[in-house]
This record gives C-alpha cells, structure tokens and sequence, in this order.
C-alpha cells in the first residue's frame, strides 16, 4: 500500500492505493489488466486550512511518503482527461470524507481498440458513479507491468486507460463492492487491445439521417463511433443539410455537397455520381458506406467503381425490397401500384383475410396496413399513396409475435445475434370499427432479451442467417424484422401486464415456422441501437463502420457481449404522436421526458436513457397522413422482466403531452 496526500484550495486529502493481488484475465482471449484501487479520504486533521507542507494556491499538489511535492497538471497526469477525474474524485471525496475509485492498467502491448472502450463497456456496471477513458484513438500501448513498489500516483494515472469512481458506501469504511468485482470481470472480457499498430482510416459516408440529432438522428451515433475508432469520415449529401452547420463541423473531415442529381430514391447514374465525387476529393479512401436503406445497391455499385471493399448490389435489391424478400423466402406476395391490381390478385388467389399492405421500399414502418376486408383494401392503397413510395406488396398477414433479430455476419461467420420482442402495434389489432388512421405499426415497447421459447429463438437465428446467405450477403450489421407463425405462445394481460405467454391449447402436429417482413442491411435506429449498447455492450455503429474499411480484428473484438449475456432486460419505450385529427398538429408541451423524470423520481430510478424528439410549437404531422412519428423516447430495465414490464407500461400511461 502506497500513502500519498493530495491539497487542494481549502482542503486536503490522503490517497492509499493498493493493486489487485493478481492480474486479471476473465477469460481466454481478453485482455490482461492490473486495477489499482485509490481510496480517498479528506483530511480531517485540517479541514479548512490548506496543510501547512504544501504551497497554496488554486492547483493540486501532490506529496508522496517521502514528502516529495508535486504539481499536478494535466501534462503530467498524460491527458486533461485523466487530470480531471483526479479532480472529480477529489471533489467527490471532499463532500463524504471518503470515496473509492479504480484505474485499470492494460498489461498487453498493441493498440486500443477504440478509444472509450472503458466507459463503453462499465458504464452501466454495479456501484459505478462515473467512468472516464484516458486514452485517445489508436493509441499505442506499452503494455509494460508497473513497478508497484516505485511507481508514484502521477505515473499511476499515465499507465491507466480509464478510471471508475464507485457510488458512495451506504455506511461504514468504503470497500469495493463485489457486486461490482463480479460485473468488472464480466463486463471487460473481451480483447480491447489489439496486437500491433494501426493507422488513421478515411471513410465516406453517404447520407446522414433526415433528423437533426435533437430530433434522434443515428448520425450522431455514427459520428461518435468513427471519431473513437480513428476514422475520418468524409460525408456526401445535398447541400443545406443540418450537418453542415457549424456545431457539427467537428463531426467529419469534409462535407461533400452534391448537384441536382441527388435524389431519393436514386436513379441508375447515381452511383456513377458518387464515384466522381469521391474521385475528386483527391485523397485515399478505405472504404465507403450508407445506412440509408434505399441508397445501400448505389453505393455498392460505386464501391465498386472505386474498387472498395462492398457487398454485391444485387444483394441489396432483394434485401431492400419487401416484395422481392417475400419470394426469397418461397412465398407468394402481389405488387403493384392500384386498389384495383390489389382486388383483381386477391380474388384470382382466392386469399384470406386478413392482408398486409405495405410499401416495397419503405421506412419507420409508414404506410403499412393490415386489412381485414376487400372493402378496406382501396382505403390501405390510398394511405400507402400518402407515404413516399407508392409502389407495395400485399401477402397474408402473419400474426405470430413479432420480433426485431440483429445480427452481425464477418464472411458468413455469425458474430453476434440477439432477438428482442416488438410488442403489438395497433395496427395488428382486428376491431374494424377503429379507424384505419389509428391502426400504425408504429412500434410500442421493444424487449431485450426476447422471451420466446428457445427452440423458436434458434429457429430464427437459422432460418435468417440461412436467407441472407442466400440472397448473397456474408459481412454487415442487419437488422431483420420477422414473425413466428404458429408459434407456442402468444401475448396476453396476465397478471396486470402484457406478456408472452404460453397459448393455452393442445399443440398441433404442425411446427412453428419464421416469417421473415423485411432486411434492412444496417443498424437499427439510433434509439434501438442504444439499448442494445446497454444491455449487451455492443455499440453496432461501431462494428459496421470497423467492417466498412475491412478491419475485421476489430471487428470481432467489438462484437463481443458481456460475458454473462444480457446483463437486464431492457425495454425501449416509445412515445408515439397520437391526437385528434381535429388539432392543427403543433407540439404545445416542453420536454416530456424530463417533466415525468421529475415528477415521478420512483420511475426515474429505472430509466437509463431517455430522449423527447420535438420540441415546443413543431409541426407534427398526424398518423392519417401516412407519417409515423415518435415524440419521445424512454429505456426501463430491471433485472426482472416482470418489473420491467411493468414499469414500461406505468411510463406511458405517465407521460404527459399535448397538441393544439
């Protein structure tokens, strides 16, 4: 155990620190790291007088054992990141009397393999207050085993890659908790420093999201991914994009603003399009990519003009396109563009009802419609007509559960794939006397983990990975969206909440069967990729863009989950707009999420995000238009799904808003 004190204005402190009696490695493959555990203590023999050995001043001094004194700066602590954890943990200290924290030392040479890998994966952990990375993109690491016995609490810090200050004990002398020993050694199972050296990439991305992140753009996420992997992004878009203000200038290295031929959907010379401007930019590109789902056959096509690393175009069509994923997966849907060609199919098939309509190339879920009648059929097409697209394919409504599977392929290799519960929508209810404007699929609660039985689980993970090998796609980050027919439970309100529950009848002879809806070749949204980062440590943007410039070291490292798995169950609550059609469609409340987080702390004390999408006199559009909007965001968790559940459920009954 090594003693040090440490002043600042008016108060003084002593820091005692001792190391991990062994180094930690959780499991094969991950990386080695000694912690060192600083316990922190004011000094109560001067508590208001700065201690008569150290200078006085504004700074922070340091005075080891052999009463050495030390100014501490950011310079000396190796990064202003570093320095200011030293500062909030003493701040922390200075309000309690005593605090814990933990460096953590990476004992492997080689290069991190993003640089917030530490907060990205112990944010969430038990007992954690806060936890800060020191380290920068790419940065090399030593590796090297300190020297405990010599080293001092400067050079402490300039070894570590991260620091975590724990919560303050309930009583008594602070011990670290091993609730949080437990969930340290799962959480950071993984390779976080890769062997070797790695160089800057510049990546172009095209296309950023239509929302402002105020409004829940992915953008963001993408953005902040790249800048921790070491990547440059260069972004093409039509000029007046929100990206293009100031604030975000520090997002991307280049803004490329395109010409009129910029359209959504893209016409056939666009890919060409892209390639010139990339061209142009003069500098070297590792790599292109789009989380646009109807620009992802384009900007294979110019990837491949640029010889960069890209799946094949043809594979995007299929992907991209509802109609074209219905007959991959050996079904037997329509298309066409008129309630007429719909009618004349549906009575030459001699269908039953109920149908699904929805767009080919669709997004947010917008224009689709179940449709329990032939009469309803003419009022589906004329909704699909309101959204962008007004081509759509019509098949038999499937109405087994609904899941969201994410998964991650590396040349046909299944890295990471989770499943989680999208619960019923209104749009999947049978009362024909609610008009069809208040029937969205706009999502309600997503689940994480799903809750289907574990036979239908690994059905879907086959029967999905098997389709995407089929229509020729083998790397990326996918987002699928599928149904169990016939499968063995069903929801239900038991208990005082809705859940899946086993179907209460004999089982048939036939099996449950997947109903894949539709592949969106990317990430989830940027909601829905948040709370897989919570739950299972993942960030997907990350993985996607480290695929894009073919690093498939990282890759591989990032899609590791936490060793246990799931580490809650997670439930991602979304506020859709919902008012009379009467209303002009002018959001009249402040912000909703912070107004119930306020209001109802008990329900605060489960909710780790939260997000209000728009603000205060903005133009709404209402669901009759076709247009699905959230208004807010909100992520429950507990360790019981039940509570959960249960909580999720109380939030959206609590939310309050209005329109006028």
């Amino acid at each position: 155990m090594a003693i040090y004190k440490l002043a600042m204005p008016s108060n003084s402190f002593v820091c005692r620190w001792v190391s991990s009696p062994v180094t930690k490695c959780v499991s094969d493959g991950s990386t080695t790291l000694q912690t060192i555990d600083l316990a922190l203590s004011l000094n109560l023999a001067s508590p208001n007088s700065e201690p008569p050995n150290l200078p006085s001043g504004d700074d922070i001094w340091i005075q080891s054992g052999n009463n050495g004194i030390e100014l501490a700066s950011a310079e000396s602590f190796g990064s202003q990141e570093a320095f200011r954890f030293l500062v909030t943990c003493l701040q922390a200290t200075k309000l309690s009397n005593k605090r814990l924290a933990r460096l953590i030392i990476p004992l492997q040479r080689g290069t991190v393999v993003r640089s917030d890998i530490v907060p990205l994966r112990l944010k969430d952990a038990f007992g954690v207050e806060r936890v800060v990375s020191f380290l920068a993109p790419l940065q090399p690491l030593s590796g090297d085993v300190p020297r405990l016995e010599l080293i001092s609490i400067v050079e402490l810090f300039r070894s570590s890659a991260g620091g975590i200050l724990l919560q303050e004990p309930c009583s008594g002398a602070p011990i670290v908790p091993p609730e949080f020993e437990a969930d340290f050694e799962n959480k950071m199972s993984l390779p976080w420093v890769l062997p070797g050296l790695r160089t800057r990439k510049r990546l172009v991305l095209v296309g950023v999201s239509y929302r402002a992140p105020s409004h829940g753009s992915w953008t963001v996420y993408a953005c902040e991914a790249a800048r921790y992997l070491g990547i440059d992004l260069v972004i093409i878009d039509k000029p007046g994009c929100w990206i293009e203000r100031s604030e975000y200038s520090q997002w991307y290295e280049a803004f490329l603003p395109v010409g009129t031929w910029w359209t959504n959907p893209p016409d056939h010379n666009m890919a060409d399009r892209i390639a010139e401007t990339v061209r142009s930019y003069g500098k070297p590109i590792d790599g292109i990519v789009t989380f646009i789902d109807s620009f992802q056959a384009t900007v294979s096509r110019a990837a491949e003009k640029l010889g960069l690393p890209h799946q094949p175009a043809e594979s995007y069509e299929i992907a991209t396109d509802k109609y074209r994923v219905g007959i991959a997966e050996g079904r037997n849907p329509f298309y066409g563009s008129t309630a007429k060609e719909a009618l004349d199919f549906a009575s030459a098939q001699n269908l039953s009802y109920p149908l699904i309509l929805k767009p080919r190339l669709g997004l947010n879920s917008e224009g689709i419609v179940r449709v329990n009648n032939a009469a309803e059929i003419q009022a589906g097409v004329e909704m699909i007509h309101k959204t962008f697209f007004k081509s759509f394919t019509m098949e038999k409504y499937c109405d087994g559960p609904e899941v969201d599977a994410n998964m991650i392929l590396l040349d046909g290799e299944i890295l990471f794939c989770e499943i989680c519960d999208d619960f019923p929508k209104p749009g999947d209810q049978s009362d024909i006397t609610v008009p069809a404007s208040q029937r969205s699929f706009l999502e309600t609660f997503l689940v994480h983990p799903s809750a289907l039985p574990s036979q239908e689980l690994e059905m879907l993970q086959s029967s999905i990975s098997a389709t995407l090998r089929r229509i020729g796609i083998s790397s990326g980050v996918l987002h699928v969206e599928a149904r169990v027919e016939r499968s063995s439970v069903e929801y239900r309100s038991d208990g005082g909440y809705l859940d899946l529950r086993p179907i209460d009848k004999a089982a048939t002879s036939t099996p449950p069967a997947p109903w894949i809806l539709e592949i969106n070749p990317r990430p989830p949204g940027s909601t829905a990729s948040r709370i897989v980062e919570s739950v299972y440590g993942i960030d997907y943007f990350g993985v996607a863009l480290s695929l894009a410039i073919q690093d498939k070291d990282r890759a591989r490292a990032l899609s590791l989950p936490f060793r246990n798995g799931a580490q809650y169950t997670g439930v991602l609550v979304f506020i859709g707009a919902d008012f009379e059609e009467t209303r002009e469609g002018i959001f009249d409340s402040d912000d909703i999420c912070k107004e119930l987080i306020g209001r109802r702390p008990d329900l605060a004390k489960n909710i780790n995000r939260y997000g209000c999408l728009v603000k205060r006199g903005q133009k709404v559009p209402h669901p009759s238009s076709g247009a699905n909007t959230f208004i807010a965001y909100f992520n429950v968790f507990s360790k019981s799904r039940k509570e959960a559940l249960e909580i999720a459920a109380e939030v959206r009954k609590e939310v309050r808003y209005s329109f006028r």
